[in-house]
């Protein structure tokens, strides 16, 4: 296994799927969440993630573009991919069949500062306006941390000692299939923790953009995803990714 207790992930390459049936012979994912997809897809596994493969998370099939916003709540989800999108094909590096269009790299942030110098400053996200929900590039850049990066850094190591019992889990796949407590939660989080780090911070940004994103972990890239906590999760368009573009 390649999660939070066994060391680090493998970089995992995500593309859009034109086509659901383009790629017909792979798993389609089933699951609770697209951070899960990510876990599982970087132990090895090659995954689509289709309409419907997502069934407790509320904020990724939107963001991802397998699901028309309704109401205020998802269409303020932004950004996203636009509707519809077929699917998305996601794998390791060494089993992604041809080039991704995206690669997400889950690594000590110390890590991800070699890489973004390999590739020089300006791949980066032009995240200066943003809120830390949204990207830490500021981190990358060595500025000093805020509150409330350090609140997220509190928030996510409490998230992972709860997310090692499965009574816990459990109870977050229960809560999180309502939509109104989906809505309540991301009311309470969106200006104090991050959010939608591997869905919208790590992959849609990055697709939409052609920058690389760096953001910690949500709630969800902690609990379902079983993240570091002293990790982040960064989002490299294949053009910029080191050692492995043309």
């Amino acid at each position: 296994m390649s999660d939070s207790t066994r060391g680090e992930p493998r970089p995992v390459g995500i593309s859009i799927l034109p086509d659901a049936d383009l790629a017909a012979g792979v798993a389609m994912y089933e699951g609770v969440s697209y951070c899960d997809a990510v876990r599982r897809a970087g132990q090895g596994e090659v995954l689509r993630v289709l309409p419907g493969s997502i069934q407790v998370c509320r904020w990724a099939p939107v963001v991802l573009g397998l699901k028309a916003p309704a109401g205020a709540f998802e269409c303020g989800l932004v950004p996203r991919l636009p509707f519809p999108t077929a699917g998305l094909l996601l794998a390791s590096l060494d089993r992604f069949p041809g080039e991704p269009q995206v690669v997400v790299v889950r690594s000590g942030l110390e890590q991800i500062r070699q890489m973004v110098q390999a590739a020089g400053e300006g791949c980066l996200w032009d995240s200066s306006c943003r809120e830390p929900n949204r990207s830490v590039v500021s981190q990358v850049r060595s500025r000093p941390p805020s509150w409330r990066h350090r609140l997220v850094g509190t928030t996510n190591h409490l998230l992972a000692v709860l997310a090692r019992s499965e009574r816990w889990r459990v109870l977050t796949y229960r809560l999180f299939r309502s939509h109104l407590v989906t809505e309540m939660y991301d009311a309470l989080i969106s200006r104090t923790v991050a959010d939608m780090s591997m869905c919208r911070n790590s992959t849609v940004i990055p697709l939409l953009s052609g920058r690389v994103n760096v953001s910690f972990f949500c709630s969800g890239g902690i609990s379902w995803g079983r993240n570091d906590p002293d990790h982040v999760t960064s989002g490299w368009p294949w053009s910029e990714y080191p050692g492995m573009s043309s």
